[in-house]
């Protein structure tokens, strides 16, 4: 799961768009495994992103510098998650 993230950190600092069909495939299987661990109940996948985007420092008990980037990778996952939403609402 690490190695996404770090896929994902490295298409977003390379200015890749969220829509892009790589980080497309990317978010689909983050929350493809997200949702073995949480049991596929959306309200804990939902709640453990909260958590994240609130304290990923915390969480990850690491300095507050080294997470630093990970606020504005969780807000450029969060884009691409609602692009996929909005084409599957466009293609039902």
């Amino acid at each position: 799961m690490a190695e996404l993230y770090r896929r994902a950190e490295r298409l977003r600092a390379a200015g890749t768009p969220p829509d892009d069909p790589r980080v497309q495939r990317l978010v689909a299987r983050i929350d493809e495994l997200g949702a073995r661990f949480s049991g596929g109940d959306r309200k804990i996948s939902a709640g453990v992103r909260a958590a994240w985007a609130d304290d990923p420092a915390g969480l990850a008990d690491v300095p507050a510098e080294q997470a630093a980037t990970w606020g504005e990778l969780t807000r450029y996952l969060d884009l691409a998650r609602r692009r996929i939403s909005t084409k599957e609402q466009e293609h039902a």
